[in-house]
């Protein structure tokens, strides 16, 4: 734990599909880096799961995920009290960083925890700790006290028997790229091998890049020179060219069939600004071995490439700290 952490910020984030949504687990991957350590309490199920023990052993001690109130398959009522009231415990001393309290906000729609209870946690966390609490819905008491609030709606998801192999993760709410490295946390902790291009940040050692040491199973690459001018894109040819170069190298990793998992971020970015057009996006998905499974992120989705996903979600921007003035901090954006 670090004592000169003292911007922690409330966190929402709903889902009214009640699609899981990893990000909590990426923003978990990213402070890692940094060690600083982060408690994910779970009151819902979901699919990747399974590589929740192999994660916890890999960011040691820096990852705890308290899967307690789901020992039955139907969560227990007094198991998921129980471990509320241990997580908020958790968030008031400070022991942890970051506190996620995945799915919580269902059992307070259902009434199993007052709302008044989350509305003292918000008061009383100590003020270092980012608090982050998820499910399909929020009450607007919670939501006006919240410093961000994102809804992940799904625009498309495929029929059960269809293979999910091509993703879509756009919009302009916050979560993308920790989506995506939540969903490459646990599944590289279930054995399949993953790869992440980023297309537009430029190399640097960010937190997700420094924690991946320790995750044998997990690349992280970036090849972008940074931010781009959004107002004049083609300003500095040296964008264009960087990121070119990540499309060779996105090809190269897609068609070697060496990962399972390949999550082109801020690719969206790159064909928005002209750097890339979404034809050969195209033809690469259409080229890719069968059972690679490709996620394409960043805002600004096109949408030929939204049509041939099999599942495309967007992140909403209900509210958003930069407007409070509030920058980039590590261990949370970066």
């Amino acid at each position: 734990m670090s004592d000169t952490r003292e911007t922690g910020l409330i966190q929402v984030y709903i889902s009214p599909s009640e699609k899981p949504n990893f990000a909590p687990f990426g923003l978990a991957l990213r402070a890692s880096g940094y060690g600083l350590r982060s408690l994910i309490t779970r009151f819902v199920h979901h699919d990747l799961e399974g590589g929740e023990e192999r994660a916890m052993a890999n960011l040691a001690p820096n990852l705890v995920i308290d899967a307690s109130a789901l020992r039955n398959p139907i969560m227990d009522d007094a198991l998921g009290k129980e471990a509320f009231q241990n997580a908020a415990a958790a968030a008031v001393s400070g022991s942890y960083d970051i506190v996620v309290l995945d799915g919580l906000l269902k059992l307070v729609s259902n009434g199993l925890i007052p709302v008044e209870e989350i509305l003292k946690l918000m008061r009383e966390k100590a003020s270092h700790v980012e608090l982050l609490l998820t499910g399909p819905e929020c009450e607007n008491e919670i939501m006006d006290r919240a410093d961000l609030v994102t809804e992940m709606a799904v625009l498309k998801q495929p029929p059960d028997e269809q293979p999910n192999t091509i993703q879509v993760v756009t919009g302009r709410g916050k979560g993308k790229t920790t989506y995506c490295l939540g969903t490459a946390l646990l599944m590289s902790s279930m054995g399949v091998h993953c790869f992440i291009l980023q297309a537009i940040k430029s190399p640097r050692l960010y937190g997700e890049v420094m924690a991946i040491e320790n995750l044998p199973g997990m690349e992280i690459q970036s090849m972008g020179k940074g931010l781009v001018d959004k107002k004049n894109p083609d300003g500095d040819p040296d964008h264009k060219k960087a990121a070119r170069l990540a499309w060779a190298r996105a090809k190269e990793i897609v068609l070697s069939s060496r990962y399972g998992l390949v999550v082109l971020d801020e690719i969206n970015i790159a064909i928005n600004y002209g750097y890339i057009h979404h034809q050969e996006v195209l033809n690469l998905l259409e080229e890719k071995p069968e059972m690679v499974k490709i996620i394409l992120g960043g805002r600004y989705a096109h949408p030929e490439l939204i049509k041939v996903a099999a599942a495309t979600m967007e992140m909403k921007e209900i509210k958003h700290p930069f407007k409070m003035g509030v920058g980039a901090r590590w261990g949370i954006e970066y």
